[in-house]
């Protein structure tokens, strides 16, 4: 898609310079137009361009937007409005009222949403009861742009500590929640996206976009983990379902639907490992509350495979959670980070599976290695994306770190709107 025309709204952005511009200044400027307006003085009420009766601070704001040669109050604020970097543990989470949300379909690429005149990023009021990390991210990015977060990250707080933006990582969501699939959006660098929105007068937003993708470009690999086991866990441990819990969206038939194909990857496993009659061992590494694993066994049963689940999570409540709820494999669950965890006794396993969603994508060729050196010789390693988007799938991104695949999965469609579910899983042999 091309550039789009940005609507300009606001001074001449070759000569209007946002960093010599005192927000705090105007705000000031406008209560005092309406205390002098409420006092009967005549000047200063024939500023305003369309009062109420009475005078409203808005129509004095409006008023003083006008005369600094903007359309209006609000395109004030996104010229100027000026934001700090935070760390997410120096948040007043209690003090935060709005939320805007810079959107990341893949690396150094943004996604912007077209509303009315103007591109923006998506941006809400924080709902009543909401906690910002694990409800308004989840529900602004679904109900205002259809874009589901995967990796989410604080990213700045303006002065007052009441607004705050946070970066995330994800994909266009097809899936059965609430979200909205109608939006119109346009993707393109960092740098483009920064250039359109200071054309049409969101120098803010310009400078927001700018710096999300500089701290996504600097980002280490602990921070990333940080930020995920935050992101996941909570979100995981209030889910009602067994699915929810393991960060799926849908019914137990739709999780059927959905992960029972991972299935695919046993079939011939048992001869492969010269073992016909003995079980097959499957760790599920990034396991949450464990219920792929043991989905596995009735599924593998199906298909005439013993298999024994094992799992590793990096949040300790999500390994308590899956010990909780399938005690008599309460031992087979551990701590562990799945780019180096290995089994306190050197066990490897015959099937393991590695969702490549939760690493960086410059972490995700090491991830692939070190989870070949988990598999039993015979055995395979099963790589999954859960991406709708065929040049997001594992097989390209598997590919394209020089490995061939040796099968892959089916997809099955979702009953409720005929759309795949994800792209096919293909799996590596050891």
């Amino acid at each position: 898609m091309s550039t789009p025309s940005p609507h300009r709204k606001g001074p001449d952005p070759d000569q209007f310079d946002p960093d010599r511009f005192d927000l705090d200044q105007a705000r000031r400027r406008a209560k005092e137009l309406l205390a002098a307006v409420r006092a009967g003085d005549a000047a200063s009420t024939k500023r305003l361009v369309r009062p109420h009766d009475p005078a409203r601070l808005s129509d004095a704001q409006h008023a003083v937007a006008v005369e600094y040669g903007f359309a209006d109050w609000p395109a004030v604020v996104r010229a100027t409005e000026r934001f700090d970097e935070i760390d997410a543990d120096a948040v007043d989470w209690d003090r935060v009222t709005e939320v805007t949300i810079v959107c990341f379909p893949s690396t150094g690429q943004v996604s912007l949403l077209r509303d009315g005149d103007r591109w923006v990023c998506p941006h809400d009021r924080r709902g009543d009861g909401e906690d910002v990390w694990d409800d308004s991210i989840l529900r602004i990015g679904l109900q205002r742009m259809g874009f589901r977060r995967q990796g989410t990250h604080v990213s700045a707080i303006d002065r007052t500590g009441r607004h705050i933006v946070f970066w995330i990582d994800g994909a266009p969501y097809t899936g059965l929640r609430p979200h909205r699939d109608d939006a119109q959006i346009w993707t393109a660098s960092a740098d483009e996206a920064a250039e359109l929105l200071r054309a049409q007068g969101d120098h803010a937003l310009a400078g927001l976009v700018e710096r999300a993708a500089e701290q996504q470009r600097t980002m280490t690999y602990e921070q990333h983990q940080r930020d995920l086991t935050r992101t996941l866990t909570g979100v995981y441990l209030r889910a009602e379902t067994l699915p929810g819990g393991s960060g799926f969206g849908g019914t137990e038939q739709d999780w059927h639907d959905a992960r029972e194909v991972l299935t695919a990857a046993l079939e011939g496993l048992p001869d492969d490992l010269d073992r016909p009659d003995a079980p097959v061992s499957f760790l599920d590494l990034g396991c949450a509350n464990g219920h792929l694993a043991a989905s596995f066994v009735p599924w593998g049963a199906a298909r005439s495979v013993t298999v024994e689940p094992y799992g590793v999570d990096l949040s300790p409540e999500l390994v308590d959670r899956a010990r909780t709820l399938h005690p008599q494999w309460a031992d087979r669950f551990w701590v562990g980070d799945a780019s180096t965890w290995r089994h306190p006794e050197g066990k490897r396993f015959d099937l393991v599976h590695l969702l490549l969603d939760v690493f960086p994508e410059e972490c995700r060729g090491a991830a692939i290695d070190h989870g070949l050196s988990l598999v039993t010789p015979g055995g395979r390693l099963l790589v999954s994306h859960y991406d709708n988007r065929p040049e997001h799938s594992a097989e390209v991104i598997v590919r394209g770190l020089g490995h061939e695949p040796a099968g892959r999965t089916p997809v099955r469609v979702r009953r409720g709107n005929g759309r795949p579910y994800g792209t096919p899983s293909v799996w590596l042999r050891a």
